[in-house]
């Protein structure tokens, strides 16, 4: 598989949020400072032994939730009943009052979108695009004034069977 020989730019990437069925938004006017904190081998968080003070032992212990954080230009801050914003995307208003969980339903009533990160590649002589895919986020929005306004958003990627994250390209 070729690899592009060229730096991964701002301008090359696209953010794409899904709900559990059939809802799509891709993110407009962002500003392309999509931040991803806190992956690590199986999303286990080290536990660490000790005896008398000195490391002992070393364990993979419970499932470490990631952090997502991203933001756009506010073009508004809600839709009008037919278009979405990403107000309406991230709490549940308007056109997607109605979103499904990426979450099964047995697992409780937390509500995770599916967020993608899509960086072009083929375009620079790779074989293939730079995905990301966390399945399972949960998000807050933060409103900002400014020239121009800004939406800021920051989500938890949470651990959940073992598609919880997909890394390709």
């Amino acid at each position: 598989m070729a690899v592009a020989s060229t730096a991964l730019l701002i301008e090359d990437g696209t953010l794409k949020i899904n709900d559990g069925a059939a809802l799509e938004y891709t993110i407009q006017f962002e500003d392309g400072d999509l931040q991803i904190n806190g992956l690590r081998i199986n999303q286990a968080a080290p536990v660490v032994g000790k005896d008398r003070g000195r490391n002992a032992w070393f364990r993979e212990g419970e499932d470490q939730d990631f952090d997502i954080s991203f933001s756009c230009h506010a073009v508004a801050l809600l839709g009008d009943g037919t278009t979405a914003m990403p107000t309406d995307v991230f709490l549940r208003l308007g056109v997607w009052a109605a979103f499904t969980s990426t979450l099964p339903s047995a697992t409780g009533n937390l509500k995770t979108l599916k967020l993608t990160f899509t960086g072009n590649r083929t375009a620079f002589g790779a074989t293939a695009n730079t995905t990301l895919v966390a399945k399972y986020v949960s998000f807050e929005v933060a409103f900002a004034e400014g020239v121009p306004g800004k939406l800021s958003f920051k989500g938890t990627g949470h651990v959940y069977s073992n598609d919880y994250l997909t890394l390709t390209g």
